[in-house]
């Protein structure tokens, strides 16, 4: 029965990501709120704010904010491949670490040869990292002032720039 609960989770977490895919397409209407460049930074990355969360969005990604239950919700941003929305970061902000924590260990559990992971980018990320049909898979997280970013990825490692850049970038709005 705990096998089954297992399954279901991790296939509801795939549903959950292919929904986000689908939801994520070429929209410029929904602008995020605030300044979306900034002269400091090269011209191939630009900085974007949506609700809580500020993030660089590197050269040929773009940024949705929301997530498929509620199109304005603050505290999740989607920033996706322009020519593949396959490989993403998809930004969750929250408020309950013991919350944060059950999901990477559901994540864990549900995928063979997940394993441990913790590196600085900006903040101390912590989580689990796996291989997912030959492409890379991470779900970590770290504080922000007392709040949580749960950064789930699909197709980057640490070590990509894309990963660096968004993860050393990321800004999280106090509650």
């Amino acid at each position: 029965m705990k096998k089954l609960i297992k399954i279901t989770a991790a296939v509801m977490a795939v549903l959950m990501c292919c929904a986000v895919f689908a939801a994520c397409g070429g929209n410029k209407d929904t602008a995020p709120s605030g300044d979306n460049s900034s002269a400091a930074e090269p011209a191939e990355v630009k900085t974007e704010t949506w609700g809580n969360i500020t993030v660089a969005v590197p050269d040929g990604m773009s940024l949705k904010g929301g997530s498929i239950v509620d199109e304005k919700d603050p505290n999740v941003v989607n920033i996706s491949k322009d020519d593949n929305a396959t490989n993403y970061f998809l930004i969750t902000i929250n408020d309950d670490e013991d919350g944060v924590k059950d999901g990477i260990e559901m994540t864990r559990e549900g995928n063979d040869g997940a394993k441990d992971i913790s590196f600085d980018a900006g903040e101390s990320w912590t989580g689990v990292s796996y291989d997912y049909s030959g492409t890379a898979v991470m779900q970590i997280y770290a504080e922000f002032n007392g709040r949580f970013a749960v950064v789930q990825s699909y197709g980057f490692t640490p070590d990509d720039d894309a990963a660096k850049s968004v993860l050393s970038s990321l800004k999280v709005a106090a509650n």
